[in-house]
This record gives structure tokens, C-alpha cells and sequence, in this order.
């Protein structure tokens, strides 16, 4: 008769490096495939505002204004003029997201809606930063 050899038992260890490196696997490819948020090439400071929405929604195509006027769209500087052109592919059921200056004037920011409706775009979204009462 022919006897198995005595199973050995195994470590804790054994069970818990395969999950290790899959978490490791995992952070290091989240870490390289994320994006974060595109910065506008000048300074901004957003208005505060004292409820939060889910941050999470925020998109990398934000139209910065500045508060001397200057505008950027996805990270890159744009004139007023070009702003039709930057945003014609637009789609229609999306709010565009807009992050401006706290500075800014309204009457700046009535003529840029002027424009932005012109440009065919009917609904937007401001962004502003959470600050506690």
C-alpha cells in the first residue's frame, strides 16, 4: 500500500502576497492611467460657496476666465473671438463647466454668456470652492 506524503500546512504569508501584488499592480496603474483636472495657465481664485455637490463630475473641458477677462478652454489659452470655434463640437445636453475668478466683474461675465449662447450653448454649470460657514 502505498501512503501520501503528509501534507505540509501552509503559512498565512503564502495566502496573502498574491493580494499584495494585485493591489500593487493596481495602484501603480491607476497612478499612471488617471488624469487629474487641467490647471488654466493663469491664477485663479474660485468664489466660495457654502454647499458641496459630488466633486466627482467634474470634467477635464472647463472654461477658466480670469479676472482681468482671459479665457481658457481645456488648459489652453483662447480669445473671445475663437470661443464659437473652441466649442463647436459642444454636445447640447451637457452643462458647460465654468471655473471663474472670484474678482470678476458681472458685467464680464454677462457678456460671456451673451457669447456662450451665441455660441450655442444653452446651459453651464459655475464651480466653486467648499468653505465652512
Amino acid at each position: 500500500m502505498i501512503v501520501p506524503p503528509p501534507k505540509r500546512p501552509r503559512s498565512t504569508e503564502e495566502n496573502v502576497l498574491p493580494l499584495i501584488n494585485i493591489v500593487f499592480l493596481l495602484l501603480i496603474f491607476f497612478m499612471l492611467a488617471g488624469v487629474l483636472a487641467q490647471n488654466p495657465p493663469f491664477e485663479l481664485n474660485s468664489p466660495a460657496t457654502a454647499e458641496a455637490e459630488d466633486s466627482a463630475q467634474l470634467e477635464r473641458q472647463v472654461l477658466a476666465v480670469a479676472a482681468d477677462g482671459r479665457l481658457a478652454f481645456a488648459g489652453e489659452p483662447i480669445e473671445r473671438d475663437g470661443l464659437s470655434e473652441a466649442l463647436a463640437d459642444w454636445p447640447d445636453d451637457k452643462p458647460l463647466q465654468i471655473r471663474a475668478d472670484g474678482g470678476i466683474k458681472a458685467e464680464s461675465m454677462t457678456g460671456l454668456f451673451a457669447a456662450l449662447r451665441s455660441a450655442g450653448i444653452s446651459e453651464v454649470d459655475l464651480l466653486t470652492r467648499h468653505e465652512e460657514p
